[in-house]
């Protein structure tokens, strides 16, 4: 069996986090929500390399996975870090708007497939390098926009799809909490409603919460770390099959992940704490059933990298493509163009300013 040797840059987070206890050992762990504890659970791989800036972190992960990743080496430089290990797999975990290089750069060291954090990027120009050079050299780049592999996500997809409830019309997306950040968490909003909307943007109109009404057109954040520098705001989303998007993503609202799918003849919601389908009968009244949740094998980021390897292994489509993460970014920015022009509508083609 072959063993794809993987890496990890950037150490903080979702990368790195230990295995959980299930509530009972006969359960084993909880499924793992980190790269490292991913790819402990795919037979075929192994960590042989992780780098971040912060010393301390690369010995914490010495210290945490050295028994799972005995040979896992660790880099301050992931140039270095390129140079003298033959990297199949990469995981790029670090701020948000440091992923285009070390993918430009991973690709050019012959790594094999990346797994990149969401959002791709924060400029298109960015995400624009790291597609055309993964491209280049048919390299499979997925970016973890994590409710693309949430088995009752693809349930909630099929049953629209499936014309349970009529034609999808309308979506309402909320998130919630003190980290509803546009960029570094309102990305998953976003592609989530893409992933229901199954059509390009066609036009977009944001308006920015009250404490970022002066942000400015472009991305002015610090990668993801400080909420403050990364907005909150509202959006109108019209998709070219007339489906139209209503977003908020607002920090000071509760804590929350929703998506009303609203279709000519029922609706559907899913999200952190609500799961159910709306069918009207014919006296107008809803009979509410909720929603099946399938039970599956695989986490979301075990089966990201299961795929990133089948990829590589037999071509195709991903689930989650640097095009789509490209699309998101796209609509991010609009969000932003449209805030500081008064809330006008942008008209995609969305480009940098």
């Amino acid at each position: 069996m072959a063993t794809y040797r993987a890496a990890i840059v950037g150490l903080t987070g979702i990368a790195a986090g230990p295995a959980q206890p299930g509530p009972d050992p006969v359960l084993g762990e909880l499924m793992p929500h980190s790269h490292a504890a991913a790819y402990a659970r795919i037979p075929t791989t192994t960590v042989v390399a992780v780098c971040d800036l912060a010393p301390a972190l690369v010995s914490r992960f010495c210290k945490e996975w050295g028994s799972v990743f005995p040979e896992a080496r660790g880099y301050s430089d992931y140039r270095e870090m390129l140079a003298r290990e033959q990297i199949d797999l990469l995981s790029v975990v670090t701020s948000d708007h440091r992923h285009a290089q070390i993918v430009v750069d991973a690709v050019a060291a012959s790594v094999r497939g990346i797994f990149c954090e969401k959002p791709i990027a924060t400029t298109l120009a960015d995400a624009d390098r790291m597609i055309a050079a993964c491209a280049r050299r048919n390299v499979p780049l997925l970016i973890d926009h994590t409710r693309r592999w949430y088995p009752e996500y693809l349930e909630a997809r099929r049953l629209v799809r499936s014309g349970a409830i009529g034609s999808l019309r309308r979506i309402v997306a909320t998130l919630g909490g003190s980290r509803a950040m546009l960029f570094r968490n309102g990305t998953h909003l976003i592609d989530t409603v893409c992933l229901f909307a199954e059509a390009e943007p066609l036009w977009v109109s944001g308006e920015l919460d009250d404490e970022h009404r002066d942000y400015g057109p472009r991305y002015a954040g610090d990668g993801g770390r400080d909420p403050a520098t990364d907005p909150g705001g509202s959006a109108i989303i019209q998709f070219q099959n007339g489906v139209r998007a209503f977003v908020n993503a607002s920090k000071g609202t509760p804590a929350n992940f929703e998506l009303d799918l609203i279709g000519e003849t029922g609706r559907l919601r899913i999200g952190s704490h609500v799961g159910e389908i709306w069918r009207f009968l014919d006296d107008g009244l809803p009979a509410v059933s909720p929603l099946r949740s399938p039970h599956t094998t695989r986490g979301d980021l075990v089966a990201a990298i299961e795929e990133l390897i089948r990829l590589i292994e037999h071509g195709g489509q991903g689930s989650s493509t640097g095009e789509d993460g490209r699309r998101v970014l796209a609509i991010l920015l609009g969000i932003l163009q449209s805030s500081a022009a008064g809330g006008r509508r942008m008209h995609f083609p969305i480009n940098d300013q």
